[in-house]
């Protein structure tokens, strides 16, 4: 019988899941979406996490396991979240997730497991995607946030690996007149919008725009692209990856602002590689934590 894992990735503004076998395969109606609800109350959203696992997980006795990916910041060895002051899941803050799940579900909470959610892309890439047997890799997600993550020999780098930052993390680290987070994101392309066209517009308008023809849109999206180039440049050349792969609901635009970094990557010898459906590598990531 094949080992089958009840897989969320819990997002801000959306939750996908379903069950994933151990090779990765997504069984029954595939990969499902649920609203987020992220700003209610922490009983209301417990039982939502309840309903959605619940709704997707395949026979009782033929599940393994619980796996949930969280953006941070989140304890993920004791399943308790961290989050505040982000307009995400703010009243969880605190919540043992393990323990009040384990008690809805009528299971053990070793049977519920909890990993960052571009780790668990990471993971994902690694051992089913573009990032297959190479000895090293960087992982890059653009959405609400630039989320990141390195991988050494199919493993997420371990703590002091040369060119990693502090729990593969980047998003903090300072870029321009802030951190990179402020600018290579989703509010960060938005503010760029609102700044060079007069209105804020996500990536998914701005590519529109384009579409018809729309030249200062474009020029947005070059901005855009010279900024992801220059972020991500320094992290490159200390960690010198075989492959960077890019992740997030942006990279669905990555041609139109990826160039730059296309070139670099090009003279640099680094495989540049755009993830077609990020969720699916996050949900077959999280079979491996």
């Amino acid at each position: 019988m094949k080992k089958i894992f009840v897989c969320l990735d819990v997002g801000g503004t959306q939750i996908k899941a379903a069950s994933v076998d151990a090779e990765g395969g997504i069984f029954d109606d595939g990969i499902r979406y649920f609203p987020a609800e992220a700003g209610r109350s922490a009983e209301e959203l417990l039982g939502h996490f309840e309903a959605i696992i619940r709704e997707v997980r395949v026979s009782e006795t033929e599940v393994a396991g619980i796996r949930l990916a969280f953006p941070g910041p989140f304890d993920y060895e004791n399943g308790i979240c961290l989050l505040r002051g982000l307009d995400k899941y703010d009243r969880l803050h605190g919540v043992n997730l393990r323990r009040e799940l384990a008690e809805r579900l009528g299971i053990s909470p070793m049977h519920i497991c909890f990993e960052n959610d571009v780790a668990a892309y990471a993971l994902g890439e690694m051992e089913f995607g573009e990032a297959l047997g190479a000895a090293k890799a960087f992982f890059v997600c653009i959405g609400t946030g630039c989320g990141s993550a390195f991988g050494v020999k199919g493993k997420l780098a371990p703590p002091g690996t040369s060119g990693v930052p502090e729990n593969g993390c980047i998003y903090d680290m300072t870029f321009m007149d802030g951190r990179i987070d402020d600018y290579i994101s989703r509010r960060g392309l938005m503010e760029l919008t609102r700044k060079q066209l007069g209105v804020e517009l996500d990536g998914r308008e701005l590519a529109r725009r384009v579409q018809n023809g729309d030249e200062a849109a474009r020029q947005c999206f070059l901005i855009f692209g010279t900024r992801v180039w220059d972020a991500l440049t320094p992290f490159l050349e200390r960690f010198h990856p075989e492959v960077l792969c890019m992740g997030g609901q942006i990279t669905r635009s990555g041609h139109l602002f990826l160039a730059p970094l296309e070139g670099y990557c090009h003279a640099a010898g680094i495989r540049l590689a755009v993830t077609e459906d990020t969720s699916l590598r996050t949900l077959q990531g999280l079979t491996r934590i």
